[in-house]
């Protein structure tokens, strides 16, 4: 009996390997050509400072713009926690959970707190 058992499961887990599916997946050729999902953060500090952060990378990449029009483009570096991003001239941001510290001239650090921009 047991061996009768066992060889109907066997054949019926057989069947099942062997058996094709009846539906058919179809893979819809479209092209997506919408922008990328930029990310922007905006900062604003003493004496009427302002900064905006764009990434489109989740700031692995970044541009950082002053309020003089000044672009400084970033790479994200090692941050013990939060986000930390910064440049070959010494121009970095470090930021997590609203505030942060932002340096435009290297060994000049600049206290930023991060606005919502309507």
């Amino acid at each position: 009996m047991k061996y009768l058992l066992g060889a109907i499961l066997l054949g019926l887990a057989l069947t099942g390997c062997t058996s094709t599916p009846q539906n058919e997946v179809v893979q819809d050729k479209t092209t997506n050509n919408t922008p990328a999902n930029i990310q922007v953060i905006y900062f604003t500090g003493p004496m009427d400072l302002t900064l905006e952060l764009k990434s489109s990378d989740n700031f692995e990449t970044a541009e950082l713009v002053d309020n003089s029009g000044k672009v400084h483009h970033l790479k994200q570096t090692i941050a013990a926690s939060g986000v930390r991003l910064a440049n070959d001239q010494g121009v970095s941001i470090h930021f997590k959970a609203g505030d942060g510290v932002v340096e435009l001239v290297p060994g000049k650090p600049i206290s930023i707190t991060e606005f919502k921009k309507q």
